[in-house]
């Protein structure tokens, strides 16, 4: 009596086991492996109802052990396949993992050469801008000792000298850290960018947001502005563009920034020396830090149309 119970629990179990099988095949994606392990699963349930018959209905012995020997050697050959397709997929992920590995490795050496571009212009900057007006007035201060000048036309020269280091300083200091964007905010850090480019034969920018003054996390403002001004500085130098628009909106917790401009194009599949596509490898990265999404479009001679997407936590916002 005992073994009878036990073999009905076990085809309940191996019934339940299948049912569950099958309905994780969509998670799946509908993979013949997981196919093939749920239909052995489906296998063994019946295998189980011929034994229970033969249990109960010992006179049929032989054809209840035939049909359950059969079934037994279909599910051998089932669960072959499936191992065999779970194999392809094991070395599938590991290519996977291989070429993941090869792009962190090009994202790397594109952040590397990019903070090092960074370090080379901010020393050319110091070096070209603010070296040169230094010696001037130290030239200037040193003139001023000797007899028979005229003292007060060289202080007021190295007055105005001064003056213009102290303007450079700043530039030099709001493009490491801008205090619009500290103090005002991502809406009005990019529009003054914006507003500095206005001239006459630029790209026409056409900026459209409506986070107006809203605040976010500094980490995120400071990358989307970060972004926002390299994506219109690339297009300036490279584009040949005739218009740029920028869209920085926002909608319950998500903020997105769209970037078009109607320039030369370029192809996304190349990233060799002399293509735009290295930069944005690091900016693929700085949104990744952000948990956001990231879609680059270009085409030569189609433009460019970037698509970033950031989820901002309720508890982040400031």
């Amino acid at each position: 009596m005992s073994l009878k119970i036990a073999l009905i629990l076990s085809v309940i179990l191996q019934f339940s086991a299948a049912i569950i099988a099958m309905t994780l095949i969509r998670r799946t994606r509908t993979n013949i492996a997981w196919w093939l392990i749920s239909a052995g699963f489906l296998l063994m349930a019946i295998r189980r109802v011929f034994e229970i018959i033969q249990v109960f209905n010992p006179e049929d012995e032989i054809s209840n052990w035939l049909v359950s020997s059969w079934i037994a050697v279909v599910i051998s050959m089932i669960m072959l396949l499936s191992l065999i397709f779970i194999r392809r997929i094991f070395n599938l992920q590991k290519q996977i993992d291989e070429l993941r590995k090869q792009n962190e490795s090009s994202v790397l050496s594109a952040i590397l050469k990019t903070e090092e571009n960074e370090r080379q212009h901010f020393a050319k900057e110091l070096h070209d801008g603010l070296g040169p007006l230094l010696s001037s007035v130290k030239m200037t201060l040193s003139a001023s000792r000797y007899k028979g000048k005229n003292n007060e036309e060289l202080l007021l020269n190295a007055e105005k000298l001064i003056d213009e280091s102290i303007g450079t300083l700043k530039d030099i200091s709001n493009k490491l850290s801008p205090h619009v964007l500290v103090n005002m905010g991502l809406h009005r850090a990019v529009k003054s960018f914006i507003n500095r480019l206005q001239i006459i034969g630029n790209p026409q920018i056409r900026f459209n947001s409506n986070i107006e003054n809203k605040r976010f996390p500094h980490n995120v403002e400071m990358v989307l502005y970060r972004i926002a001004c390299e994506l219109i500085t690339n297009t300036l130098r490279h584009a040949n563009a005739h218009h740029i628009y920028i869209d920085l909106m926002t909608e319950g917790n998500i903020l997105t920034l769209k970037y078009i401009d109607d320039g030369i194009g370029f192809d996304t599949r190349k990233a060799g020396a002399g293509q735009p596509t290295l930069g944005f490898f690091n900016i693929q990265s700085r949104i990744k830090s952000l948990n956001g999404s990231f879609d680059l479009f270009s085409e030569p001679g189609e433009g460019m149309q970037v698509d970033i997407m950031i989820r901002i936590e309720k508890n982040e916002k400031d």
